[in-house]
């Protein structure tokens, strides 16, 4: 028979990390937006191609996707020792450059394969290229 008292411990326990991992995914969902909104700013006002078609968007979609699948990887994996800045790579970490490696390919094959097939793919990977780097530089910054 177990007590009430007894179980009240791993209850609370596991209200906290309930808690804080709810904590952590508003964190991870306000920086998801906030490299997603920089992506859509940048490409409309830097790169006309991208303003067709709502290219810009697709790109801001997909930054944002990437930044929330990976912050769930490395939720799920325990991968705490990737946010370490390396001051040789200008303080950048592998948490940052695997965001922009993910936004970079979750860009890229959509528009590439799908999307924008007919169009060349120097600008598909110029687009892709673009958000990729923002999202390692709003990583490194956030």
């Amino acid at each position: 028979m177990i007590h009430f008292m007894e179980a009240l411990p791993s209850i609370c326990c596991s209200i906290g990390s309930i808690a804080e991992v709810t904590q952590d995914f508003l964190a991870f969902v306000v920086g998801a937006l906030l490299a997603a909104v920089i992506v859509a700013a940048v490409l409309y006002w830097r790169y006309p191609w991208s303003r067709p078609r709502g290219r810009f968007g697709t790109a801001a979609i997909a930054t944002f996707v990437a930044w929330i699948l990976w912050r769930v990887v490395l939720q799920l994996s325990n991968g705490d020792n990737l946010d370490v800045d390396n001051p040789v790579l200008l303080g950048l970490s592998a948490q940052d450059v695997g965001s922009g490696v993910l936004a970079f390919l979750l860009t890229a094959v959509p528009m590439g394969l799908v999307s924008e097939r007919e169009e060349s793919a120097h600008r598909v990977i110029a687009t892709a290229g673009v958000a990729g780097a923002l999202a390692i530089l709003v990583d490194r910054f956030i």
